[in-house]
């Protein structure tokens, strides 16, 4: 049996509420450009991970460039995200995540790919140490 690397649309991260909540009170890892906070679900709704990108107009002006950033970065993210939904189904706990890219070059897809494993891998290593 294959693993499921789908990211559906149940799991984007939409809720104005949540996001404002997410930046007001969640914690933050970051690893140069990239910058994942993120914020545990108060009303869980079934779905382990809400995701959203976030590409500043400021950092990067032309709209092509900042939709080809936000691909590469959540596609990045739907192959690297199995450990992470493993241990938050094992925990029990739902959380809110927005990625925000902070750089003013366009990263190559490995480069992005390895910033955000490392990312995860931190974040998978804070939610097993808050699970125990």
């Amino acid at each position: 049996m294959t693993p499921k690397f789908n990211f559906s649309k149940k799991e984007k991260l939409k809720s104005i509420k949540d996001i404002e909540q997410l930046f007001k009170k969640g914690k933050s890892i970051y690893q140069y450009p990239l910058r994942l906070t993120y914020l545990e679900k108060k009303e869980k709704n079934g779905v382990l991970i809400n995701f959203g990108v976030s590409v500043p107009k400021k950092k990067i002006k032309l709209a092509v460039n900042r939709n080809l950033i936000k691909r590469r970065v959540r596609e990045a993210y739907r192959l690297n995200n199995k450990a992470l939904k493993n241990v938050l189904s094992n925990s029990g706990k739902e959380l809110n995540m927005m990625l925000i890219y902070g750089s003013e070059q366009i990263l190559s897809y490995s480069e992005i790919e390895g910033k955000i494993k490392v990312i995860l891998c931190r974040l998978t290593e804070s939610c097993e140490v808050d699970s125990k």
